[in-house]
């Protein structure tokens, strides 16, 4: 739903497609709500006028419930949301098991694998609170997303719950209710059944009288209505016991004074929603009229978009879809620097989120990883359905600019597609320098994660490479049993250079291993060149790429050898820590102590390191530098090796996180002040470049006279060429305040003393 952005200057209107997570408030329902609050406040257990009246307004929000579900005899309670609902549901059941002695593991408690995670906690946690000792079991889904009704029927028999969904809240698919019922009374007439229908109001018809569901959630603001109210369907057969005791309120069945407000305005969506005139409410068919046109731009902008979840399995109102190459983040961030809020329904990890429903549905990890969910209310109108289009349809020329897809149009090159670029996933490095004027480029250690945006941006900008490099390879022999996730690495590290050299027609004949050009002393790139290092230790062939200009290093591609924090373990195939000490030391010979130090891997998130910062962040490095011997720190890198050894994600070193932070965090209420107070304050937006182009800065800070781009990819080229001066003080801003503090980390370890890093970004200033 589109909402106008009330603001002295134009900006953009901000196209909410978010719905699934919430709602905006129906005006008609801030109006019951208002209404009640200031005229019919009275406390329904009043038995006095006033409280009749509030008495009354409560009724009427449950009989529109009880008509707009097709409640019939079964009882509506009013409640504080969804998850209230579901424990309600979910102890009552449970609750009535152990009243029947169907307690320990051979009793199941099932639910579907794709359940919202209120399911499955709750029945986990009540199960453990309870003392029942029950068996949560998932339900199996196949790759629409469908139940497997054999699992159902294998299993059902020995099940005391079975808790299911109606609609997906992350994909929007719909489970065939009557062939669901059939099944599960099938197989075992007594079992309780608990249907999460929060997403299912407004977009599926219900009539729970017909059915056999014994508890049926919903939630108030999925629809229109206020956050903090919802209701509970309880089938008249089904057991209930009280969740909340107290005052005896909705008839001893949940009690506390009713929230009147949030009751009247639900029972003014429930009115709006009985409405067939179409001025509110869309019928079904519109819905899908809707979601073709958001599709067609979508399609428009990515050309190779995936459906996750397609016709005739869902609901009209969600688009969950992947875009091969793209990662969830990238396209959140470019939607919602254009003013467009979409999510990606995804369970966050330490490592790239992940949707947890589509690994259940078997699909591939790139569409889970990559997953975008755009969902729309069945109260969307027509313009803002165009709105959207529009502003969806918009992102074409952003997305061409900046090479996230390729295409035939001239690029259009800027300062971001010159110099380095420091491309990262997880916690891997990959390094990509360009020389715009002569369109050449250099490619150093990449990982197959980041090969189709180095492919993107090498054809959408017309680039020639020079050489794909690396800085090592591990032996893939005589590994031991626990080395083998280092020969997984290795195998994953050298087909990203096979794959860029394949897709990109790059055959070198006289190239040796590591991709450097045979007989060449140097490669020369612009005003730069590049040399190389033998630096073993690590691996038996390693080597240390310099950055050079007039023979005056810049910046040195380490590979593993040095860490940001720490240095490469040694325990692995061809590592020698005697080695390793003599490449450090040789290196530190040729390279002054604050020349940039770029590794392959960045566990502390620090970008990048110096000989200067190690030795102050690391004894272990202090001492393997200054020549101690290897006898006198090689106890410890054992010890830091035993702790990699038993990780369960490979790590090539162990560094030792120190904590910096910015000098300030500002407020938005504090800008002004302190621009006015500081002058040559310079502000400087690390989004990336399609951010930048999609939504603008300035825009936001009309009292800024210059806003500096340098995006985290750009952090270390602005290190190199100087663009940030550490005696000037700076703010940073990103869109929501995360990327800037983590650029002020990294500056302050660099010497940059007046840092300000602006608290909650851009989203606080829209």
């Amino acid at each position: 739903m589109t909402t106008k952005a009330v603001s002295p200057r134009a900006r953009p209107a901000e196209i909410y497609l978010d719905n699934n997570a919430t709602t905006p408030v129906l005006p008609a329902a801030a109006v019951a709500a208002m209404q009640c609050m200031q005229q019919q406040f009275g406390n329904p257990s009043s038995s006095h006028a006033t409280g009749i009246k509030a008495k009354a307004t409560l009724e009427q929000a449950r009989n529109l419930a009880r008509t707009v579900t097709g409640a019939g005899n079964g009882r509506i309670v009013f409640t504080s949301g969804a998850t209230e609902g579901i424990q309600s549901g979910v102890v009552s059941a449970l609750l009535a098991l152990r009243a029947k002695a169907r307690i320990g593991p051979d009793t199941l408690l099932l639910y579907g694998a794709t359940e919202h995670k209120a399911v499955p906690e709750s029945l986990k946690h009540w199960n453990e609170v309870l003392q029942l000792g029950a068996t949560v079991m998932a339900i199996p889904v196949d790759h629409n997303g469908q139940l497997e009704l054999g699992f159902i029927t294998e299993h059902a028999p020995a099940a005391g719950l079975i808790c299911t969904m109606a609609a997906n809240n992350e994909t929007g698919i719909s489970q065939q209710l009557q062939e669901l019922e059939h099944c599960i009374r099938a197989a075992n007439p007594a079992v309780f059944w608990l249907v999460d229908c929060v997403q299912a109001l407004g977009k599926m018809q219900l009539n729970l009288a017909t059915t056999t569901i014994d508890y049926a959630p919903f939630s108030g603001h999925k629809l229109y209505a206020p956050k903090g109210v919802g209701f509970l369907y309880i089938r008249a057969s089904a057991p209930y016991q009280p969740f909340i005791a107290g005052g005896g309120q909705e008839g001893g069945l949940r009690s506390g004074t009713e929230n009147l407000p949030g009751i009247a305005a639900l029972g003014a969506v429930l009115a709006e929603l009985q409405q067939t005139d179409g001025k509110v409410f869309q019928n079904e068919q519109t819905l899908w009229d809707y979601r073709d046109a958001l599709l067609s731009a979508l399609r428009y902008v990515f050309p190779e978009l995936v459906l996750n979840s397609e016709p005739p399995y869902i609901v009209p109102t969600t688009i969950n879809f992947s875009v091969p190459g793209f990662y969830s983040k990238e396209i959140m961030d470019l939607f919602d620097a254009a003013g467009i809020r979409i999510s990606s329904g995804s369970a966050c990890s330490s490592k790239v989120p992940s949707s947890f429903v589509l690994d259940a549905m078997g699909l591939a990890a790139w569409r889970s990883q990559g997953a975008i969910r755009l969902s729309f209310g069945p109260a969307m109108t027509a313009t803002e359905c165009t709105d959207a289009c529009k502003a969806i349809s918009a992102l074409k020329e952003v997305v061409n600019k900046h090479c996230l897809v390729v295409t035939d149009a001239t690029p259009t090159l800027e300062i971001h597609a010159n110099g380095l670029l420091q491309l990262k996933h997880e916690d891997s490095c990959s390094y990509l320098l360009i020389d715009a004027q002569a369109k050449q480029a250099v490619v150093i250690d990449p990982v197959p994660a980041l090969v189709n945006r180095m492919i993107n941006i090498v054809q959408g900008r017309q680039l020639r490479l020079l050489a794909i490099l690396e800085t090592h390879q591990h032996a893939q022999h005589d590994l031991q049993h626990d080395l083998q996730s280092e020969l997984q690495h290795d195998r994953q590290q050298n087909s990203a250079a096979m794959l860029l050299r394949q897709a990109l027609h790059f055959y070198q004949e006289n190239g040796d291993n590591l991709g450097w050009p045979e007989g060449e002393d140097a490669l020369t790139l612009a005003d730069y060149q590049l040399t190389r290092l033998a630096t073993p230790g690590h691996c038996a062939n390693a080597v240390s790429i310099m950055l050079q200009r007039e023979q005056r290093p810049l910046a040195v591609f380490v590979g593993d050898l040095i860490l940001p924090g720490g240095i490469g373990r040694t325990d692995l195939a061809g590592g020698d820590a005697i080695a390793l000490q003599q490449s450090i030391q040789t290196l530190a010979a040729q390279i002054d102590p604050d020349t940039l130090l770029l590794s392959s891997h960045d566990y502390a998130q620090r970008f990048a390191t110096t000989l200067r910062l190690a030795s102050q962040e690391s004894e272990l490095f202090n001492n393997v530098l200054t020549g101690q011997p290897v006898n006198e720190w090689q106890q410890q890198l054992n010890a830091q090796t035993a702790k990699l050894q038993q990780a369960s994600h490979h790590y090539c070193g162990l560094v030792e996180v120190a904590i910096t932070d910015a000098t300030r965090l500002l407020d938005k209420t504090e800008l002004a002040e302190v621009l006015s107070q500081q002058p040559q304050l310079q502000v400087v937006d690390v989004r990336e470049p399609h951010e930048q182009t999609a939504g603008p800065l300035q825009q936001h800070l009309p009292a800024v006279n210059k806003v500096l781009a340098v995006p985290l990819s750009k952090l270390c080229d602005a290190l190199i060429s100087k663009q940030l001066e550490p005696s000037k003080p700076l703010l940073l801003v990103c869109r929501s305040g995360n990327r800037s503090l983590l650029a002020c980390k990294v500056l302050r370890r660099f010497g940059f003393n007046t840092v300000y890093n602006l608290n909650g970004g851009m989203a606080l200033l829209v």
